[in-house]
């Protein structure tokens, strides 16, 4: 089944950071700090952020700091006992777990959306480290229930359909004739529903393997193989 796609302003997730492999114990830690010293929390979820070691970059994540749990909140706690993390605005891919079957259970199915929508989405990272959140609204119902749901939140970057840039500011996303931000389209191909540079696919790849032999290392046969195998794909492209 296709996930529920979602966007979230930035989120303060406020609790305590642990290792993941003990993750009930990083929870009951976390209960008995907040029994003694509670925050107000803007909603009844709870939250984990799962992070792991980063496919682009190869950085390492301490399995000591692998995990942040705990409560929503409307900013930064500094209250000497929690921890917030903030994590950017995003847009997110949203899919249900039935806990039954494993917390593992939609790693395959998430791996596979994430591969055949690889030219519009990359997975965003967070101080160099892959991440997750998972939710714990009122879907979930506890480890034993049948029909018990944790919904796991991929957060996503989204890129350019004509020129492939990643657009993770705001800025960054070009404008629709009546100002509106494109969901599609970055500042630089798309302004004001017309677009700025372009009218073939050739073209569109002959620019921009100028570009990235200018901004990267790639030699010209790796940016054009690169290039020619991503941009049949992207919408103003694609036949």
């Amino acid at each position: 089944m296709p996930p529920k796609m979602i966007t979230k302003d930035k989120l303060f997730i406020t609790g305590l950071t642990g290792n993941g492999s003990k993750t009930l114990k990083v929870w009951t830690d976390f209960d008995n700090r907040f029994n003694g010293k509670p925050f107000p929390k803007t909603d009844q979820a709870g939250y984990e952020i799962r992070f792991w070691n980063s496919r682009k970059t190869g950085r390492k994540t301490d399995p000591e700091k692998n995990v942040h749990v705990g409560f929503l909140t409307e900013t930064t706690v500094d209250d000497g006992v929690h921890t917030t993390v903030e994590l950017p605005a995003s847009e997110y891919a949203c899919f249900d777990v039935f806990v039954t079957k494993g917390y593992d259970s939609g790693n395959e199915e998430m791996e596979k959306w994430l591969a055949d929508y690889s030219a519009i989405y990359s997975q965003r990272e967070f101080d160099g480290h892959e991440y997750v959140v998972e939710c714990y609204n009122e879907k979930f119902k506890g480890g034993n229930q049948p029909d018990s749901v944790v919904e796991i939140w991929i957060p996503l970057l989204r890129f350019c359909q004509s020129c492939y840039m990643p657009m993770t500011r705001p800025e960054d996303f070009g404008t629709e004739k009546d100002g509106s931000p494109s969901v599609d389209y970055c500042c630089h191909c798309y302004q004001d529903g017309i677009f700025t540079w372009g009218t073939t696919l050739e073209e569109a790849v002959e620019e921009n393997i100028r570009f990235w032999r200018k901004e990267s290392d790639k030699s010209d046969d790796e940016a054009r193989v690169r290039i020619r195998s991503i941009f049949p794909k992207l919408k103003r492209w694609a036949k």
